[in-house]
């Protein structure tokens, strides 16, 4: 029930800042399933970057087929920077010129404060049939274009840390000098790792930041809450947090497959004066869906740039 209560808070508080169309993101999320089969891709891809994201996005590429290690290659600036990236089997490689000149498609994949020097040193080896797809927040596309210098296809994107089990949620949105193709080529490689929707807008992509990429952070401190509550009342550690995730998996998977509304599958679980209700109550005394809200809308105007207001 929590997680079920939990994902209708998500919902509401993009919804909540509705000004350009936010509902779109909730409202078209089983129609960007992926059910057709995976199938390897004939591409190298580099990254410009090897930490949590390049990781993450890598390994659900290898664990779907679209991509082999022997087609993946990555850039740090340090050899201990690539000694996990090496684990996978992927090369690598201390020169982000190498990466640029060798592979089709390159990740953004550094700190925002890092990408206007790396795009800067590699936009010599950056030729107009190469794709840039960048993961890197608060960063436009049109900012990644002028740094380059050149009408390169840029495609922003936003992958969250899920992709790394292929139950992530990528969105995206493309470049002035993007093509259909290029697109397509995005979505191919990208879509194998969770849920993958194009947005209308690019601003959006901030929007979703707080509903999908800061969130699994959320999401992991309920199931810690949820499993501390049952080892209180006497379940091993291990038991009660196996039970907490699969119980978040489980709700989610609801919401994503039925035609009932986040709320109707909460009340379906909530007898009248039973155990549910019970702890609904509890949860609306203190704040719950406020604090999600809160978090969630927080989280967006934080990437996007506004003066933050605590509203306690």
């Amino acid at each position: 029930f929590w997680t079920v209560w939990y994902h209708r808070c998500l919902r509401e508080a993009v919804v909540s800042t509705q000004s350009t169309g936010h509902y779109y993101i909730t409202n078209n999320l089983r129609s960007c399933i992926k059910t057709s089969e995976t199938m390897s891709i004939n591409v190298k891809v580099g990254f410009l970057g090897a930490g949590n994201m390049c990781q993450a996005i890598a390994s659900g590429m290898i664990a779907s087929g679209t991509m082999t290690p022997q087609n993946i290659m990555a850039s740090a600036r340090t050899e201990v920077g690539l000694g996990k990236v090496k684990d996978m089997q992927i090369s690598g490689t201390l020169s982000n010129c190498q990466v640029v000149k060798e592979c089709s498609v390159i990740f953004l994949a550094v700190k925002p404060h890092i990408l206007p020097g790396v795009l800067k040193e590699v936009a010599g080896e950056v030729t107009e049939d190469k794709l840039l797809i960048s993961v890197v927040n608060c960063t436009t596309n049109k900012q990644i274009e002028d740094y380059v210098g050149k009408k390169v296809p840029v495609m922003r994107t936003l992958p969250n840390t899920p992709v790394k089990v292929r139950s992530g949620v990528v969105v995206a949105y493309p470049g002035s000098y993007c093509t259909d193709q290029h697109t397509a080529l995005c979505k191919s490689l990208m879509e194998p790792l969770g849920l993958f929707s194009i947005l209308p807008s690019e601003g959006l992509i901030d929007v979703a930041s707080g509903l999908c990429g800061s969130s699994p952070a959320f999401l992991f401190l309920m199931v810690d809450a949820m499993a501390d509550a049952g080892v209180r009342m006497g379940i091993p550690r291990a038991v009660a947090t196996s039970l907490a995730a699969q119980t978040m998996q489980g709700s989610a998977k609801m919401v994503l497959e039925s035609s009932e509304h986040p709320i109707q599958l909460a009340n379906n679980v909530c007898s009248p004066g039973g155990t549910t209700i019970e702890g609904v109550y509890r949860l609306n005394r203190a704040g719950f869906k406020g604090t999600v809200m809160d978090a969630v809308i927080g989280s967006i105007e934080k990437t996007q740039g506004k003066e933050m207001r605590y509203n306690y």
